[in-house]
């Protein structure tokens, strides 16, 4: 059983601020796609690498509680509709959740299951469990339909929900036979205000606001090329972020390696501060350079960048 102790330990051990520091960069490249898709309700968390545990036990909690690996939890974030199944049921009929403790309170804004094989899937969330046994749980969602699971279902099958102060999410399934099993569990919201104050944060040069939602490019041509101006503002009210390095990573389709990133001193694909931000302080402007290539595939595509901070102080 997971206690909140392990859980606020595997938060502290993170030096990469994922989460707080995240923005996810959605291109379609569909030809007339654009403007088809409904928005995100908000940011998509990156449960693989923002110190959320995520697992599977059964409902009346006499089985075995399993926590998802960094493997499993990071294949169920990508969007290539290639990932590999995880059978949450563990062998056996019945009903079984899939759960997600975060290590401080959020917002619970939407929430997008690829899953097979359930004929109930319910959505609860809690503000005070500890380990998914205890607490008060409420039920959010009584039943999200089966997805289709294709790259257009990641945004078309969001459903959206506005729950404060969430600490765990749990999507309990339940099937006659034993094939239950996820694909993928994609979760909208923010850090509840007050928590984890010591992040940097996405800004928008051009309307110094915080990105919150992913950043559409449209419906772009393949061989093109656009910037954005954003910077990064330090939240913490006492503390220094040190060693701060932006890059981007693939969800799909190779994406992540159209992006580049310069403060000045040119483009790279990661991009070293040259100072530390100081508390309150904002970073040098970043421009962040997408360039589509010639033989890019048509389709939908997504990328993330994030921040790692070597250290505060």
């Amino acid at each position: 059983m997971l206690t909140q102790k392990q859980v606020r330990r595997q938060h502290r051990g993170l030096d990469r601020i994922f989460y707080a520091g995240q923005e996810i960069f959605e291109i379609p490249m569909l030809r007339g796609g654009a403007g088809s898709y409904p928005d995100a309700p908000s940011r998509r968390m990156a449960l693989d690498d923002d110190g959320t545990v995520m697992g599977r036990r059964n409902q009346g909690g006499t089985g075995s509680l399993l926590e998802a690996t960094g493997a499993q939890k990071a294949d169920m974030q990508r969007e290539d509709g290639t990932a590999t199944y995880w059978q949450i049921a563990g062998g056996s009929a019945g009903s079984w959740y899939l759960f997600m403790i975060f290590p401080e309170l959020r917002e619970f804004d939407g929430i997008y299951c690829g899953f097979v094989t359930s004929i109930l899937t319910e959505v609860h969330s809690s503000g005070d469990t500890t380990n998914t046994f205890d607490g008060t749980w409420t039920q959010r969602i009584a039943d999200i339909d089966n997805p289709a699971n294709t790259l257009i279902s990641y945004r078309t099958d969001i459903t959206s929900v506005a729950v404060s102060n969430v600490r765990g999410i749990r999507v309990r399934t339940n099937d006659t036979g034993s094939e239950q099993r996820f694909e993928q569990a994609h979760i909208y919201g923010e850090i509840s205000a007050g928590e984890t104050p010591d992040r940097l944060l996405w800004f928008d040069q051009a309307t110094a606001l915080e990105f919150a939602k992913p950043q559409d490019y449209g419906d772009v041509p393949r061989g093109s090329a656009e910037d954005k101006v954003t910077y990064l503002k330090n939240n913490s009210a006492a503390l220094t972020a040190n060693t701060v390095q932006v890059t981007a990573e693939d969800l799909f389709g190779g994406s992540g390696g159209w992006f580049t990133f310069d403060e000045g001193t040119g483009f790279s694909s990661t991009l070293s501060l040259a100072s530390s931000i100081a508390n309150g302080a904002n970073s040098p402007n970043i421009t962040v350079r997408r360039i589509t290539p010639d033989a890019g595939a048509l389709g939908l595509h997504a990328a993330r960048a994030y921040v790692n901070v070597g250290s505060w102080t």
